[in-house]
């Protein structure tokens, strides 16, 4: 597990982070977003104690970032791909690695197979796509089978194919009790896989919500024959009906403030014709610029 409380970083007049908080249980993935420049990368650096904060409290599996005595059974952290030599093999990458911890090389082909990189394990960095370099990057963060896996941007540089493996491995890493953090601004390929997400804005921690918050803001979205016949039915069930403004309801779609269960029970009882009835739901995306709506700077 990790978690930050009240953590705040300032770079000379310039913020990282502000009195941010916010956990990573064990066995599920968090997705921190934001626009560059919101704070990102330094609560990852944190995280991995690659810069103190100068208030709040960080701590990963209970202690202090690189207080572990195995510091990578504890955490695996790719803060990017291009941190690697060139002039090194991908095999001596990991093994750079391996060797501080006593991890055998065993366990690095293995890490090089898991990432589909095991063929060019023999070959040069620098004649990796970035694609590959992302994928070196995730073998080093599994190379001590870490409970706590924190990523920066993975996405980047991944082709569809890539992208759909990446989603499978975070989920199977976090399905077997791994707390997995994932930094990203590819709001469209980390959605389908978080469990929590994190808004970060000017450094500050803007909102929070499981997926389940995020995706059912409340209400039923309806389409309906006669507008005049769903308005004398809301007034009579004291319901709040507006236009639906969430992506893809449609112009003519209206939004009740009700369960969906008893606005299908109305509508059977009342004879209400409809075109659609759905559960309200939106995407990260639009859920993102929703959190940040309004907010202004303390």
């Amino acid at each position: 597990m990790i978690s930050l409380t009240e953590v705040s970083k300032d770079y000379g007049g310039g913020r990282g982070l502000v009195h941010s908080s916010f956990e990573v249980p064990d066995g599920v993935i968090v997705c921190l977003v934001g626009a560059n420049g919101a704070g990102k990368t330094t609560a990852l650096k944190v995280i991995g104690g690659l810069v103190r904060p100068d208030g709040g409290e960080v701590r990963v599996e209970g202690t202090e970032p690189g207080a572990s005595p195995n510091p990578l059974g504890c955490l695996g952290l790719v803060l990017g791909a291009e941190h690697w030599v060139g002039s090194r093999t991908g095999f001596q990458c990991l093994m750079g690695l391996a060797r501080t911890s006593g991890i055998p090389h065993t366990r690095v082909r293995q890490c090089l197979e898991e990432t589909g990189i095991a063929e060019a394990g023999h070959r040069k960095v620098r004649t990796y796509s970035l694609g590959m370099r992302q994928r070196l990057s995730l073998a080093a963060a599994m190379l001590g089978k870490s409970q706590n896996i924190v990523l920066d941007e993975p996405f980047n540089g991944l082709d569809p194919e890539g992208v759909r493996w990446l989603r499978s491995l975070l989920r199977r890493l976090a399905d077997e009790g791994r707390a997995v953090l994932v930094s990203s601004h590819l709001l469209g390929e980390v959605e389908d896989i978080m469990d929590h997400v994190v808004v970060l804005k000017k450094g500050r921690v803007k909102a929070k919500a499981s997926a389940d918050q995020m995706r059912h803001p409340g209400g039923v979205i309806v389409r309906v024959e006669d507008p005049a016949q769903l308005a004398a039915l809301a007034h009579s069930r004291h319901w709040q009906v507006k236009a639906a403004e969430l992506p893809g309801a449609g112009e003519d779609a209206m939004l009740i403030d009700a369960d969906i269960k008893e606005v299908q029970r109305a509508f059977l009882e009342e004879g209400v014709i409809f075109a659609e009835m759905r559960e309200a739901r939106q995407s990260l995306e639009s859920w993102f610029f929703s959190a940040q709506e309004g907010w202004e700077e303390p």
